[in-house]
């Protein structure tokens, strides 16, 4: 659970919101609009000047020891790895440090690092590991410890799809374990897989908190429909569309979702005319952003 309220030196200001345990929660906004600031107020590495921040029901400033226990991190800014140290020694050292078993550490450690694809780069040093290989290695260390909260921050930076693809496979486990994650990033299709909750950040104040399907509601409710007709031409003037196009035997319509559905829309086509083919355009939520951020 996270409380945060006018928050004023570091960018954010009039900030009030609650995250409730086991969601996952996914922040965009521009760059400096203050989303790595969020999220070092919840994880504790900045105090907020005024208000109050709660963390897993804790002051992650104050009870900042035994908060440390319950969360896991990863921020694009902070250096992970001690570069004299080879990645599995640095690994050794956090299994030490958060007193996990041997056998849990290499049983973790195996699934992992197969499945982030980076066991074959376990015995080099962070240097000679390329920007994707070195994020890989991050995110298994980030994954390795089983905390409440996880933290991320811009968390795909040169990551290839397949690499993606193991960060939601591991982002969805554990969801299913009810743990509670936040996720910053600026590729609008990691908070699409991944994200419950939407939190949109605009030059420190919240535009937008809430899920994604209201989000694309409030910010992008416009829709475009393509169908390929046989024969007869429908009438759609008593629909409530913005426009439509005809060109030979197919139909353009763009209508607001919020007025109309797409549903509605291919039912009143189907009273009149034989439908071809059917397709639905939804702007994305990167499109939608765009146009706050405008």
């Amino acid at each position: 659970m996270v409380i945060c309220d006018k928050v004023n030196k570091f960018i954010l200001h009039d900030v009030d919101l609650h995250i409730p345990q086991g969601v996952t929660l996914g922040i965009i906004g521009a760059s400096g609009a203050g989303k790595t600031t969020f999220l070092k107020l919840i994880s504790g590495l900045l105090k907020p000047d005024g208000g109050v921040v709660r963390s897993c029901r804790n002051n992650p400033v104050e009870k900042r020891a035994e908060f440390l226990r319950r969360i896991s991190v990863l921020f694009a800014d902070i250096p992970v790895f001690d570069e004299r140290l080879s990645i599995i020694d640095c690994l050794e050292e956090i299994r030490i440090m958060y007193g996990m078993k041997q056998k849990e550490f290499d049983e973790r450690l195996d699934y992992i690092s197969e499945t982030l694809g980076f066991t074959e780069n376990l015995l080099l040093k962070s240097k000679q590991l390329s920007l994707g290989q070195k994020r890989r290695a991050e995110l298994g260390l980030t994954f390795l410890r089983d905390a409440d909260l996880y933290i991320f921050d811009e968390p795909c930076i040169g990551l290839d799809q397949f690499a993606k693809s193991a960060f939601y496979k591991l982002i969805e486990e554990k969801k299913r374990e009810g743990k509670t994650i936040l996720v910053s990033s600026h590729d609008m299709e990691d908070i699409s897989k991944i994200a419950d909750r939407v939190l949109l950040l605009e030059k420190g104040e919240v535009a937008f908190y809430g899920s994604k399907e209201e989000l694309y509601k409030r910010l992008a409710p416009m829709e475009e429909s393509f169908i390929e007709l046989d024969g007869k031409l429908p009438d759609i003037s008593d629909l409530e569309v913005d426009r439509y196009v005809v060109e030979n035997d197919k139909m353009i319509i763009r209508y607001n979702s919020n007025h109309v559905s797409s549903k509605e829309v291919l039912e009143r086509i189907c009273k009149t005319s034989r439908v071809k083919s059917v397709s639905v355009r939804r702007a994305s939520l990167g499109e939608s952003i765009k146009k706050i951020e405008r």
